[in-house]
């Protein structure tokens, strides 16, 4: 709701003989913010007005602050003095990709991400943003609905849950599927995996085993270190993904 001000006494003055009115000066501001002025002299010089320096928000810090993973990659690998080749022989992952990734010129899958932040040894929470905080007895951390980390990647939208947080032993997200095209890339990483379907339908597919077809409600747990994928059938299909890591 707008306020507004009472209206102010104009103070009349009396008409001036000279050819132009002084410039008022600067002297102060009052506890509302405004300034006020004292009437120069006749004939003396104007004062001027220094200019206003805007002062930068949290907000803006913030701003500032957020980088994309590749930056933070591309970051870590040269604090560390670390050539593109090593850190490919580290992690896996091909120098080109390595190189479009710091480049941005491509969004990495959840499994290239995982195996570069192993390498070079990044913190999860490091390498998706947030703000983060040690996990300790009794804390928590808060996810409101659509305000997670983001991230796009080749499989699908990625929304990090719990990305306050460090220490933690889950990473929860949440997972929008690209559409099933019949063409399918299975990837491995670390850990435990769940994935519970919360709309549409997805197939899923792992080494060894038969496409799986789930429906929302539907869940499967297994071992996310043997090669595995999610594409969506009815769409859109979301899915929640809970990695347990070792």
């Amino acid at each position: 709701m707008q306020t507004e001000n009472p209206p102010q006494k104009t103070r009349h003055r009396k008409k001036q003989t000279h050819v132009s009115a002084p410039v008022a000066e600067v002297v102060g501001a009052s506890a509302g913010g405004a300034r006020k002025r004292k009437p120069a002299m006749a004939g003396e010089p104007a004062t001027p007005v220094p200019p206003v320096t805007p002062v930068a928000s949290a907000s803006d810090a913030d701003a500032v602050a957020e980088t994309s993973p590749g930056e933070t990659i591309a970051y870590h690998r040269h604090a560390r003095g670390m050539t593109l080749t090593a850190l490919s022989a580290l992690s896996s992952v091909s120098i080109s990709t390595i190189s479009r990734i710091e480049n941005g010129r491509i969004s990495p899958t959840y499994s290239v991400l995982s195996r570069l932040a192993k390498a070079l040894e990044i913190r999860w929470p490091d390498m998706v943003g947030g703000n983060e905080k040690s996990f300790a007895q009794g804390c928590r951390a808060v996810s409101r609905a659509g305000h997670g980390v983001k991230h796009p990647t080749s499989t699908g939208i990625f929304e990090w849950l719990g990305a306050d947080l460090v220490t933690k032993s889950m990473e929860p997200t949440l997972i929008e599927a690209i559409a099933d095209t019949g063409k399918h890339v299975l990837s491995a990483h670390d850990g435990q995996e769940f994935i519970f379907v919360t709309e549409g339908s997805l197939i899923f597919m792992m080494r060894d085993y038969a496409p799986l077809t789930l429906e929302k409600g539907d869940s499967v747990y297994f071992d996310a270190g043997t090669p595995h994928a999610c594409y969506g059938v009815s769409m859109p299909a979301r899915y929640l993904s809970i990695v347990a890591r070792p």
